[in-house]
């Protein structure tokens, strides 16, 4: 399995425990966890891809001012 497709699985895993966590939350969840070898760069590619694929949805908070995320019905 290649690193992508590796990163995709462990942001769909931290977002149904998370639940809704803004991007900024789960890039800094991953790394201090150091599940993946990563920067932020990367995660954010990857976060936007699951996004424009419809594998997470963009919420709107309005108390917290900021996009939170959270996993759609579609499963990769």
């Amino acid at each position: 399995m290649n690193e992508i497709n590796r990163l995709k699985k462990i942001i769909l895993m931290l977002l149904s425990k998370l639940d809704n966590a803004s991007s900024d939350e789960l890039i800094n969840y991953l790394l201090t966890r150091e599940y993946v070898s990563l920067d932020a760069k990367n995660a954010r590619k990857v976060l936007s891809q699951l996004i424009r694929e419809g594998v997470i949805v963009k919420i709107p908070s309005t108390e917290r001012k900021k996009f939170t995320l959270k996993t759609s019905s579609i499963k990769l």
